[in-house]
């Protein structure tokens, strides 16, 4: 499977709506109005393609970004140099090809060059345990955890310093 990595579009906005409603409860409802915002603040959003149909999408902000998100400010608390990947979704014809993997390596290249930690949080109640296991393979470590959405939810705190090569 051949994917492309791009940033991007206001074109793209109306899929990457509908691939991130797909994702839920393992990621968190956006609008349009909330979707927009992203793509003119955040550091990162990139999207990956597999013959012209959105395969993935990744967003990450710094610590810089004005972002009401309490999953967001818990690591404010604790570190001033980071990016925080608010969100990673693969659509599900795309899984287990690589589409993760691609992202992660594409931002933790912009971290690097960016000397930033990397950040992100998983459900682990309820359990996201492919996402879970996928972050740590993948070298993050867990590094707290935090009750969330007045205490229905339970995110685990990751940690990675970025290497390339």
């Amino acid at each position: 499977m051949a994917l492309h990595l791009r940033d991007v579009s206001a074109g793209d906005l109306p899929a990457i709506l509908e691939l991130n409603e797909q994702a839920i409860p393992y990621v968190n409802h956006l609008d349009l109005a909330e979707m927009q915002w992203f793509a003119e603040v955040a550091a990162y959003f990139r999207i990956a393609e597999c013959n012209g149909s959105l395969a993935g999408l990744l967003i990450a902000i710094t610590p810089e970004t004005d972002y009401p998100s309490q999953y967001f400010a818990w690591f404010c608390q604790r570190y001033t140099q980071f990016i925080y990947v608010d969100r990673i979704v693969v659509a599900g014809w795309a899984r287990r090809r690589g589409v993760a993997r691609a992202l992660y390596r594409d931002v933790e290249r912009y971290a690097y060059e960016q000397s930033y930690l990397l950040t992100v949080d998983v459900y682990s109640q309820p359990p996201n345990d492919i996402s879970l296991a996928f972050h740590r393979n993948y070298g993050f470590e867990e590094i707290g955890s935090q009750e969330v959405e007045h205490g229905t939810k339970i995110a685990a705190k990751f940690l990675k310093t970025p290497h390339v090569g």
